[in-house]
């Protein structure tokens, strides 16, 4: 081996055994990529947000309103009352909770 390659060697070797190249520059790489990835998490949910909550256009707007149908209180009044027998009805009475289960049968 030459000389040149044997000091190349042996700085490789002082970087590698440097302090802030052992602990600083894995800390460093960790916040750059940590910051990258967060910062692609984000615009994903901010552009998925924006999707759920973006404007109708004026024939989806149409195409909604046409699937609504118009409700009347007083016509689901009349078929509710249609439906129930209040002229015969039993009282029951419900669970108390310092009652045994088997009192309530």
């Amino acid at each position: 081996p030459s000389p040149a390659c044997t000091r190349v060697v042996i700085m490789v070797l002082r970087i590698l055994r440097n302090r802030l190249f052992r602990m600083g520059l894995p800390m460093i790489i960790f916040v750059v990529l940590g910051s990258y990835g967060l910062a692609e998490f984000t615009s994903i949910k901010v552009q998925k947000r924006d999707e759920k909550n973006r404007m109708l256009t004026a024939e989806e707007t149409l195409s909604f309103q046409k699937k609504v149908k118009k409700v009347d209180v007083e016509e689901e009044y009349h078929k509710v009352l249609e439906d129930l027998d209040i002229e015969h009805w039993e009282n029951k009475r419900g669970p108390r909770p310092w009652e045994d289960q088997t009192m309530n049968r």
